[in-house]
């Protein structure tokens, strides 16, 4: 060996004699060579592991196993290259050396993978028990490579033992021989106590054909692990046995929120008619509590399968299953009903025939009408809920059905009808419903005195002076509160106007402050690119509201003040739930502000928290609430193109609505861009690629802002977000982001395709519409 480092040159004659001479010697020339090992250049490891590899033997064993526990790495590998060049060993002596903690385990496992067809199995197994658990999941790999059939009855043997990972290392080795004493073996499993061993028999029996005990698997839908429960309801959806529906009466009946749900999760896969009638019968005679929990999980989680069957049994002979499917379609909501709620109005059992009322109500759809508005002029028994739904439909067109209905002699009747007119009336109806509603204000009835003056006040503040004008009255707002939904020339006067006037500081408002003889300042709850956000209190209508004062940048610009004010004229038009309402665009002490509905809440970003994906439903919901927002701005011709999370709000209820479309674009308009300033509409990580690209921008511009946001609901992060403003901006335009799939495997596969839909780049390879979405959707709801 000293010759061999004196002479360097290992390809040299007299160095390859020395090696020669050294590969004869045994095992006293190992100790020299591995030390020669540890400071080796690329030829001469060569060459001493060609030397090792010939001196390995079942003698020389041992001080191959104690080099293994050097930590030159140079000398580890050295020794492992050479065990997998040499067969002149037993490959079951590396076995024991996974038991010593000093030895470098990953280099024996290497070793022992080249090795697996020398190996002996059951040596294998016997070691298996007796190592760490990674080690223990390499065994059991080499394992997998030499099991054979004819080892199923020792393997199934060994699933009496304690050892849990090596439990569910055998189910993985058993699942391929589907034979009934396996599948007797699993079934057995799927009471252990670990629930890494519940699981993988769960998920070898998924894999697995022929008859399952439905019944054994069916008790783990009550398992307090959520992906025990998970797997149990796949595999109890696979197994669909006749008397599924039988067990999961009483799964359906558990305390439990989330037992219930796994009950529902399956009915939505597997249930018809016949089977939710099967349950509702099952649970008619039990405490109402249980009842309610049952149909609530129904209704909050059964999918659109379980909302048709419901829908079937609408019309069933028995009234306890009428009135229990009526209660579902109440939380549901489902548009998809409306035709068989409106039959069900006509429902001999008075309980049905309102309940569909108030179904129909919450669905919001002026399909009904028609239907509803029968039913007052029949003098139906359920006049005061038909008048309140007909109230949350919101169709002007009732009008003259519901204003008589203020001189019935019902209380209960007058008091509906003021609030429902209160929400019916349009500007042209406005003042006859007033005066109508004011006939009743200062009556001896305190009850009926209270509503009409809550009717009065919401009518002043939806038709007050500052929300709608007509031609004659815009003279007279050349003065502070000087509202500018008008025609253009009146803006342009009022424009030449604020540069004379004396200029609002915003920064030095304390509370109590009034602004334009109107508005009592109470505090300051935002500021961004386009203004400061004030609360503040409306003293006209004794009510609180928001004033977004508009930043000089954006202020100081002509035209684009000209567009606000085409924009808002669209805004305002938007009245929904999902949307903040915008009242109007005001010319205060020389600055200019949108008015809009105060609500208090937090926004949408407060939701996803240390970047972690919320639960699929919480996300699509959120989504889904989205969408039916923007559906009706859009049908309004406004497409909000800024929509992001911190534009979504939500209150302690859940409530989400939608916020700023006073910055968006009115559809209508055409144009591409809000001002020439430079100034761009949009943020950066939430923005359409055309729109980045100046393109001209549709209702497609919100549908991808809307899958932007869904993805990082559901993944915990933005698809792109490396990086400046500008950066970001071009990685949309490239649209080269991971589908949200692969950031999070447990996003179902066919709502990250929803998802990836809606980022295409190209618009028309998105969904059409808001709608669509919604519909598609829905099933996750």
């Amino acid at each position: 060996m000293s010759q061999v480092l004196e002479l360097g040159e290992v390809e040299s004659p007299a160095a390859v004699k020395a090696l020669e001479k050294l590969s004869t010697l045994g095992g006293s020339a190992v100790p020299p060579v591995l030390e020669a090992l540890a400071h080796a250049d690329k030829k001469q490891t060569v060459a001493y592991v060609d030397v090792l590899s010939q001196t390995l033997s079942d003698k020389t064993f041992p001080l191959y196993g104690e080099g293994l526990k050097e930590k030159n790495e140079r000398v580890v590998a050295g020794i492992a290259w050479a065990m997998t060049s040499s067969n002149q060993y037993n490959p079951s002596l590396l076995l024991e050396l996974l038991r010593d903690p000093d030895t470098d385990k990953a280099a024996v496992i290497s070793v022992l993978k080249h090795n697996n067809k020398r190996l002996n199995v059951y040596e294998l197994l016997r070691v298996a028990y007796k190592v760490e658990p990674h080690e223990k999941a390499a065994i059991f790999g080499l394992i997998a490579t030499l099991v054979n059939e004819d080892m199923v009855p020792d393997l199934i043997e060994r699933m009496e033992g304690k050892d849990s990972i090596a439990k569910v290392h055998i189910i993985n080795l058993l699942y391929r021989y589907n034979k009934p004493e396996v599948r007797r073996c699993f079934e057995k499993q799927l009471a252990n106590k670990n629930k890494m061993v519940r699981q993988a028999a769960l998920t070898a029996l998924a894999q697995m054909d022929g008859d399952i005990d439905s019944e054994a698997v069916m008790r783990l839908l009550r398992d307090p692990d959520l992906e025990v429960q998970n797997k149990a309801i796949d595999l109890v959806i696979k197994i669909n046995h006749p008397d599924t529906v039988k067990y999961l009466v009483h799964i359906l009946k558990d305390e439990s929120e989330f037992v219930r749900r796994a009950a529902v999760e399956v009915l939505n896969e597997i249930g018809d008619a016949n089977s939710i009638k099967h349950l509702l019968e099952a649970i008619a005679d039990e405490d109402w509590w249980v009842r309610s929990r049952a149909a609530d999980a129904l209704a909050k989680i059964g999918g659109s399968r379980v909302v048709d069957a419901v829908m079937e049994l609408i019309g069933d002979k028995d009234e306890g299953i009428r009135r229990a499917a009526i209660e579902i379609l109440n939380v549901t909501r489902d548009k998809r009903a409306i035709g068989k709620l409106i039959e069900a109005t006509k429902d001999k059992d008075w309980w049905v025939s309102e309940r569909a009322v108030d179904a129909l109500a919450e669905i919001g759809s002026k399909e009904a009408v028609p239907a509803l508005v029968e039913m007052v002029k029949s003098n139906h028994k359920a006049m005061p809920v038909i008048i309140r739904a007909l109230g949350k439909i919101g169709d002007e067109n009732c009008i003259d059905t519901v204003l008589p209905l203020l001189d019935r002699e019902e209380k209960a009747i007058r008091l509906e009808a003021m609030a429902a007119l209160s929400s019916l009336a349009d500007a042209s109806h406005s003042e006859t419903v007033r005066k109508a509603i004011a006939a009743h204000v200062g009556g001896n009835d305190e009850t009926v005195n209270r509503a009409a003056n809550r009717a009065m006040k919401k009518l002043e503040r939806r038709f007050s002076d500052t929300a709608v004008l007509s031609d004659e009255e815009v003279a007279q707002y050349a003065e502070p509160d000087h509202t500018l939904l008008m025609d253009s020339r009146e803006v342009n006067e009022v424009i030449k106007a604020a540069e004379k006037a004396k200029i609002l500081d915003i920064t030095t408002l304390k509370p109590g402050d009034i602004i334009a003889d109107r508005y009592k300042f109470i505090t300051q709850i935002g500021k961004g690119a386009f203004g400061t956000v004030l609360l503040v209190e409306d003293n006209v209508v004794d009510e609180q509201l928001v004033l977004k004062f508009l930043n000089p940048n954006i202020s100081s610009d002509e035209e684009m003040l000209k567009r606000f004010v085409h924009e808002l004229r669209y805004s305002r038009k938007i009245t929904h739930k999902n949307v903040i309402r915008i009242y109007d665009f005001l010319f205060l002490q020389g600055l200019y502000a949108i008015s809009m509905e105060y609500f208090p809440s937090h926004t949408l970003g407060g939701e996803v928290i240390d970047e972690k994906p919320l639960a699929t439903k919480k996300a699509v919901r959120f989504a889904c609430d989205i969408a039916t927002g923007m559906a009706v701005a859009h049908a309004a011709g406004i497409v909000h193109r800024d929509l992001k999370p911190a534009n979504i709000l939500i209150n302690e209820e859940g409530l989400l609505k939608i916020v700023d479309f006073g910055v968006a674009a009115a559809q209508k308009s055409g144009d591409t861009q809000l001002t020439k300033t430079g100034y761009v509409i949009g943020s950066p990580k939430y923005m359409a690629p055309e729109q980045i690209l100046g393109k001209k921008v549709n209702v497609q511009a919100d549908i991808y802002s809307l899958g932007i946001i869904l993805y990082e609901l559901l993944t915990g992060v933005p698809p792109y977000r490396r990086g400046d403003h500008m950066s970001v901006m071009y990685q949309h335009v490239q649209g080269k982001a991971p589908s949200a799939i692969e950031v999070n495997k447990k996003i179902p596969k066919e709502l990250s395709e929803i998802i990836r839909k809606a980022m295409s780049l190209d618009p028309k390879d998105r969904q059409e519409s808001m709608d669509d979405i919604y519909q598609v959707m829905d099933a996750y709801l």
